[in-house]
């Protein structure tokens, strides 16, 4: 009789206090409107996008780049918090206030940042070892996608606040978006987000609603 497999190790999202400051994966999908296959592809993502850490951002700040450096520690800062990684939030808005008014405290501030960067993706490591996200068992109640004008509300609020993760939200949710918007209106929105024109951004979305 063949062995029976294993069932996939559950991930406790009431983890203990120190874990959450690393990652709070509830409040994380509490952020999505409880999809729970979304914000595991979102950590796929993240682990993807962020393997070299805060390399980018140093190698720009080496280069003198302030603009390029600005822009990557803002798109991490609004990606960090849509995930539920609340300390690499704060570390990443401290570096990027220190980048535009302060460049004497740059150097502490991109130090404290890699120190808890590293945290973070050694805990995904451990989140996403097993196949995630079909080993995903996360023990809380399911909740349907975000309706239209949830959908669009967050984008919104996004917009409004200059936050990169607009970006994430764009391509996680563009099918949906494009039946809202339409085609059309869907890239122009999407071309102004991508090179960080909010404004332009809600302009667009303004027109669409006309």
């Amino acid at each position: 009789m063949p062995a029976r497999e294993k069932p996939p190790v559950p991930v406790a999202l009431r983890a203990d206090a120190a874990t959450r400051e690393v990652l709070d994966m509830a409040d994380g999908i509490d952020r999505i409107m409880g999809n729970r296959a979304l914000y595991a592809r979102m950590l796929k993502r993240f682990r993807s996008d962020y393997a070299h850490g805060t390399v980018p951002i140093g190698a720009a700040l080496a280069d003198g780049d302030t603009i390029l450096a600005h822009r990557l520690a803002h798109t991490l800062k609004g990606t960090a918090g849509l995930i539920g990684a609340h300390r690499l939030h704060q570390h990443a808005s401290t570096l990027e206030l220190a980048i535009r008014t302060d460049p004497a405290a740059q150097e502490a501030a991109l130090a404290a940042l890699a120190a808890h960067f590293d945290q973070v993706l050694r805990l995904l490591d451990q989140v996403l070892a097993g196949g995630a996200p079909d080993g995903f068992v996360l023990d809380m109640p399911q909740r349907s996608l975000m309706q239209d004008p949830v959908l669009l509300a967050r984008l919104v609020q996004l917009l409004v606040a200059a936050d990169g993760a607009a970006v994430d939200l764009l391509e996680e949710s563009g099918a949906s978006l494009r039946v809202i918007l339409g085609e059309a209106r869907l890239a122009q929105v999407t071309k102004a987000v991508n090179d960080f024109d909010f404004d332009g951004a809600l302009r667009a979305l303004r027109q669409a609603a006309d």
